[in-house]
């Protein structure tokens, strides 16, 4: 037997660092999760573990996103936490069939060159980078006033991102350029009421607990200003982060393209009216009832005939990023497991009891707390409908009740959703520009905006709630009629009529023995039909109405008709995460 010497030891490799990190960090998030009260039920801690190796998979190693989350999703349905009847209805929803429509219209226009043509004379300015860069991201944010879908305006902005990426100066600006797409996407999307679906969810939302009405002007004076310093802020940070000094100044070089011939020109000009049309009829959705996958297919499929291109069908259908939807509908899957199973509301209620009771009167605590937790939201739950889901009844209204204005906590709740730029998973948008043609970023390159990004975007957040938004909405109040039904401190809750009180649009303050969160619940209720356990009990001591007498008053056998409304409306704007909600 041969003995082994020193010098064949010091030829052996040790493992790297990271090897050794990863499991045992795993190790401990699973220990310290199959450890947590037994509030969470045992559905509900498997969906936050597998969420959490989840984010320590995108984070930690160099496995493919898609992989990682496509594992997440089979360890959940194993699990018995998912049924396969939701694996397999998830690969049908309408997220799937809008991206896949959106890939052929972008592979179209971009062999029309029709993208090419329109961005040629802004890169004819000679503007540098740097200023170009600010325009870019004020054209983009302006597409959200008629896209009323960031995944779509990503997909359709995608070929214009190729366009430009063959005009930069540097190959250097093609990762800084990737970044401002998604960023400017997503943060711009607060200033147009049709920009989220979760933005229809708090309107809802804002009418239910205060009797103040939103309208699509109204929601862009309060959102516009935010999303556009945010948007702009976050462009700022791309360019100091990412774009070397020398290459600010450099101007785009107009890309070397023969110009287009007459069948050409008439070819474009057949696809541009095409794509008004599709617009058009995502604008009017509520005209005419056709959802937006729906109208997005039918353009897909009339851009696909000789008309409009030359190339064979099978050819475009090549251009679409099959690995991308099912990176998509794992993400979706992954967001509906915690909800469903109530993880999602269990971790918002334990970030709401860690208020210390002395600071529940102040409105700067208050609104850091919500703000913090909007914008780390995205790490457990990737879809905005689904946050602003779990948020404003979980969160917002919770917060409302200890004595400020719901109308002001669920707006900061679903404007801080906007931030979801940590993880490749945590937005369509980030996923779409991340493996674009000629371009694209690393979860290294998220992670490098996000650090500095979070923190401006939770301190806009906290000055806009403290010095301009309650203004705004003060001024907006005296125009708008009041609620439906006021609930009168004399008058109990028992003898209510069949239609439910609603609370007073006055500060609480001023009228201590009404409280004008209890009564919002059929915004979100706590029994959807995805099977979502009830949210965690409100902490002791915040000064609520307490329930029982609520309790006791005979709930209304039907629904009425104006609940019924509401249902679908908020049903509508969840569609695009998977959810459905039914009032009982």
């Amino acid at each position: 037997m041969q003995a082994l010497s020193i010098p064949m030891f010091r030829q052996m490799t040790l493992p790297a660092p990271r090897l050794i990190a990863l499991p045992l960090v795993a190790l401990g998030l699973g220990w310290a999760i199959m450890t947590l009260p037994r509030t969470l039920a045992m559905d509900g801690r498997a969906a936050l573990l597998a969420m959490a190796l989840a984010v320590l998979g995108w984070v930690g190693t160099r496995i493919p996103e898609s992989l990682v989350a496509l594992g997440a999703v089979l360890v959940l349905v194993l699990g018995g936490v998912l049924s396969e009847a939701q694996l397999f209805a998830a690969l049908g929803s309408e997220l799937v069939w809008l991206l896949l429509a959106a890939f052929v219209i972008a592979a179209v226009i971009r062999e029309s060159g029709l993208t090419a043509r329109l961005i040629l004379p802004l890169v004819r300015l000679r503007l540098g980078f740097g200023v170009f860069a600010m325009l870019l991201t004020l054209m983009i944010a302006a597409t959200a006033f008629v896209l009323p879908s960031t995944s779509g305006r990503a997909a359709l902005l995608l070929p214009v991102f190729a366009a430009l990426a063959d005009a930069l100066p540097d190959a250097r600006l093609r990762r800084p350029l990737a970044l401002i797409f998604p960023t400017a996407i997503l943060l711009s999307a607060g200033a147009s009421l049709i920009g989220a679906g979760a933005h229809l969810l708090a309107v809802e939302s804002i009418r239910a607990a205060t009797g103040l009405r939103l309208g699509y002007v109204d929601w862009a004076m309060l959102g516009l200003p935010f999303a556009l310093l945010a948007s702009l802020a976050g462009t700022g940070l791309i360019l100091w982060l990412f774009v070397p000094r020398a290459l600010l100044r450099q101007p785009l070089k107009p890309a070397d393209m023969p110009a287009p011939d007459a069948d050409q020109r008439r070819r474009q000009g057949r696809i541009a009216l095409v794509l008004a049309v599709v617009v058009g009829l995502w604008l009017g959705a509520g005209l005419h009832g056709i959802g937006m996958a729906t109208v997005a297919l039918i353009g897909a499929l009339v851009l696909l005939t000789p008309p409009f291109t030359r190339r064979k069908s099978k050819e475009i259908f090549r251009a679409v990023d099959v690995e991308l939807l099912l990176y998509m509908t794992a993400t979706v899957l992954m967001a509906q497991a915690m909800t469903a199973t109530g993880a999602d509301r269990w971790l918002a209620g334990q970030a709401l009891g860690r208020l210390p009771a002395d600071l529940h009167g102040s409105l700067v605590a208050v609104v850091a707390l919500m703000a913090v937790i909007s914008v780390a939201a995205h790490l457990f739950v990737t879809s905005r409908s689904a946050r602003a889901a779990v948020l404003i009844p979980a969160v917002a209204l919770p917060l409302a009740g200890l004595g400020h204005d719901a109308a002001l906590m669920i707006l900061v709740a679903v404007m801080g959703t906007g931030f979801c730029q940590t993880l490749m998973a945590s937005a369509k948008p980030v996923a779409i520009f991340a493996g674009a043609e000629g371009g694209g970023f690393t979860q290294g390159d998220l992670l490098r905006l996000a650090l500095p990004l979070a923190p401006v975007v939770t301190a806009l957040l906290m000055l806009f709630a403290l010095a301009v938004w309650p203004a705004q909405l003060a001024g907006l109040r005296p125009a708008q009629a009041v609620p439906d039904t006021v609930a009168m401190p004399a008058d109990p809750p028992m003898a209510a009529p069949a239609e439910p009180a609603r609370p007073a649009a006055m500060p609480a303050a001023e009228q201590p023995a009404v409280v004008p969160v209890m009564i919002p619940v059929p915004v979100i209720p706590a029994e959807p039909a995805v099977g979502a356990s009830r949210p965690v009990p409100r902490p002791k001591g915040l000064g609520l109405r307490a329930a029982a007498p609520v309790a006791k008053r005979a709930a209304p056998q039907t629904v009425p008709p104006d609940l019924r409304g509401l249902q679908r409306r908020v049903n509508r704007a969840l569609r695009p995460a998977g959810i459905r909600i039914t009032i009982r």
